[in-house]
């Protein structure tokens, strides 16, 4: 398919092909998509997505918020819930249904900090990420969450990682969240009690927003608790340098 995919029914929809990978190959373009749950697809853009082959779509949320806004499932396509918020409950990427007090008293860089701090580790939803991206039968791979910036953040790093992007190309991708998610934040903000803080206000708009510094506090995180790229990812997720590059190659443009 010639043609590149775009869906105008879901907010922060994008792919990673045409970025840079290992050895200045491209990723191969409509194969790699990223963005917001799929709940309000809409019969065009169903579809669109229904001349891709091989389509796996890979769901963050956890069980409830996917229960809640189920998926429109593409017709042929393999849909997989895999939570993969941390385990520390203190730290919660569904900054969606934080109520306002709560927003209002959040330190919300102290606070995401310490979620992409958690991310990368231990975390069964990348598992299934990289088996994705390893099998042989996958021609394309939707990953989302609720928005499309945290946890989706996180699994397109590692899916960037994994092709040898460098962190700048990862970086770049991650920011282009901002300015897309004001329909998801213009619909929140209507749920909420009219005397609400303009505190709270603000505070939610830089949750629904994605920073540089958060994405770099994971890769900081990484570094300091191993060698190299390569060393986490082989003893958190059991990836080889030929398993990497199988998924590089499966990927990449030759």
């Amino acid at each position: 398919m010639s043609q590149h995919i775009t869906l105008e029914s879901i907010a922060n929809f994008r792919q990673l092909g045409g970025l840079i990978g290992a050895n200045g190959r491209t990723i191969r373009a409509n194969c790699l998509f990223r963005c917001s749950a799929l709940d309000r697809l809409n019969e065009p853009d169903t579809q669109q997505l229904a001349q891709l082959a091989g389509v796996t779509i890979l769901d963050y949320r956890d069980i409830h918020e996917a229960q809640a806004r189920p998926d429109r499932i593409v017709a042929g396509g393999d849909y997989l819930n895999v939570p993969a918020n941390p385990p520390d409950l203190a730290v919660d990427a569904k900054v969606v249904e934080f109520s306002p007090q709560a927003i209002e008293a959040l330190d919300v860089d102290r606070f995401m900090t310490q979620l992409y701090q958690q991310l990368p580790f231990n975390n069964p939803a990348w598992h299934q990420l990289i088996a994705t991206l390893s099998h042989p039968e996958t021609n394309t791979v939707i990953q989302h969450c609720a928005v499309g910036k945290d946890r989706t953040g996180i699994g397109c790093a590692i899916t960037l990682l994994l092709l040898g992007c460098e962190e700048s190309v990862i970086i770049d991708d991650y920011l282009a969240t901002n300015g897309r998610l004001e329909s998801i934040g213009q619909h929140a903000l209507a749920q909420w009690p009219v005397a609400v803080s303009e505190k709270a206000q603000a505070n939610f708009r830089h949750l629904l927003s994605v920073d540089k510094g958060w994405l770099v506090a994971a890769f900081t995180e990484i570094k300091q608790r191993y060698i190299s790229i390569e060393q986490w990812l082989e003893q958190e997720y059991g990836v080889t340098a030929q398993q990497r590059q199988t998924i590089q190659d499966k990927w990449l443009e030759a």
